[in-house]
């Protein structure tokens, strides 16, 4: 009797735990799918994010260094209150406040105080500088101490490579080649010869003291005078002399090594031309020739040898200039700015944004402009009140000459 009573309630709980058993596992395989989709998701979203990281650091160049310098509203603030910029080189440049040198970071901070004469770019973590034009110059790191101390035969500073650097002393006759605690490894004879490779023009944006001859792949070639190098090894013994057709040859293929570095070139567009002479504005090309900033500034960071240069820093530093007059540099055969002009210097990015105030850049575009138009006039009213000089002294000959003519026939009479 119990037996047949109990069994109707022993199969109704075996269904619900049945039911029960099946309804857990459909939750877990749901939960289990559920947590497969989303662990496929969760990759996809974080190469997203890496991908944009990606894009927005490279830029322009698509690999850029940990120096890369960005133009963010702070960086341009705290650049306003120096009087000159110079290239950007292994994350810090030189600038100039009160007629002194000192460096900035990339943030814009200025991390060496402005009291140098002059001051160079960093090389290998070194950069020469001047405490005044008779102490010559000495050596500090990025920290602002003083590594190699200041020398007076230390006239011409080189920049460092492959851990020794070459000077040359004030009367531009020797060579010592240092290392970084400023020990003399050897020195030699430096012949002023026609065709110096690796001079170029470097520091500031425009007039710079010559760098020297550095060390490449553990050679350095030094001028022997009217023609020909010197070749030494890093440890100052002589291997062999070359030719200047040979160095010019070594000099490309060492440019041609460059490549990856030196990637942009510097472009002209003529702003305002003479038989004499033309004014032109500046900008930047990549290596394929596009144009990546517009020729729009009057000035620009230039390398005479080689022409292309080097914007892994991510900036170029530029000036503007606004106008009182144009001059002619006769001697040079060149338009600069004249009476009344004030130049503003900046800094402009491989996307070609700017430090200047958009206000600023369409003052000096109209300045420019005006600057030329009177130049023009003065010239025209200078031609023709010459045109006038030379009318009346034609006139004045020819009188003197009706003159005489005159006085020839009456005393004939």
């Amino acid at each position: 009797m119990g037996q047949s009573t109990n069994n109707p309630k022993r199969k109704m709980w075996t269904i619900i735990i049945a039911a029960a058993v099946v309804v857990v596992g459909l939750c877990c395989v749901l939960i289990r799918t559920l947590s497969k989709g989303c662990a496929k998701e969760s990759p996809s979203s974080d190469l997203d994010l890496a991908g944009i990281e990606q894009s927005d650091t490279t830029g322009v160049e698509g690999e850029i260094n940990e120096n890369f310098v960005q133009l963010t509203p702070e960086f341009i603030e705290a650049i306003q209150k120096y009087d000159d910029l110079s290239l950007f080189s292994e994350g810090y440049a030189a600038v100039c406040k009160n007629g002194k040198w000192g460096y900035i970071d990339k943030t814009g901070r200025e991390v060496i105080p402005c009291q140098y004469d002059w001051a160079n770019p960093f090389h290998e973590g070194l950069a020469s500088v001047r405490i005044s034009y008779d102490s010559g110059y000495g050596f500090i790191d990025t920290t602002g101490c003083e590594v190699i101390r200041h020398r007076p035969e230390i006239e011409i500073p080189g920049e460092f490579s492959e851990g020794l650097v070459v000077v040359i002393n004030e009367y531009n006759d020797h060579f010592f080649v240092l290392d970084k605690e400023g020990r003399k490894v050897f020195q030699g004879a430096y012949g002023d010869g026609p065709y110096v490779p690796y001079t170029s023009i470097g520091m500031g944006p425009f007039a710079n003291p010559a760098y020297i001859e550095k060390f490449i792949d553990g050679k350095l070639y030094i001028p022997k005078g009217e023609s020909g190098y010197k070749v030494y090894n890093a440890e100052g013994k002589k291997v062999k002399d070359v030719s200047d057709s040979e160095m010019e040859r070594i000099t490309k293929r060492t440019i041609a090594g460059q490549a990856q570095t030196f990637t942009h070139t510097l472009y002209t567009g003529k702003m305002y031309g003479t038989e004499t002479a033309e004014l032109y504005l500046w900008g930047v090309k990549d290596a394929n020739g596009k144009i990546i900033i517009p020729a729009e500034y009057d000035q620009a960071s230039i390398y005479l040898w080689p022409k292309e240069i080097d914007l892994s820093n991510g900036v170029i530093p530029v000036v503007l200039v606004e106008y009182g007059e144009l001059s002619f540099l006769q001697r040079q055969a060149i338009f600069i700015p004249g009476e009344g002009s004030k130049e503003y210097h900046g800094y402009v990015d491989l996307k070609g944004h700017d430090t200047f105030p958009k206000g600023l850049k369409g003052r000096c575009k109209k300045s420019r402009l005006r600057a030329i138009e009177l130049y023009k006039a003065t010239e025209a009213a200078e031609e023709a009140e010459a045109e006038a000089a030379r009318a009346v002294a034609e006139t004045s000959k020819a009188v003197t000459n009706a003159l005489g003519d005159d006085v020839a026939v009456a005393a004939d009479e």
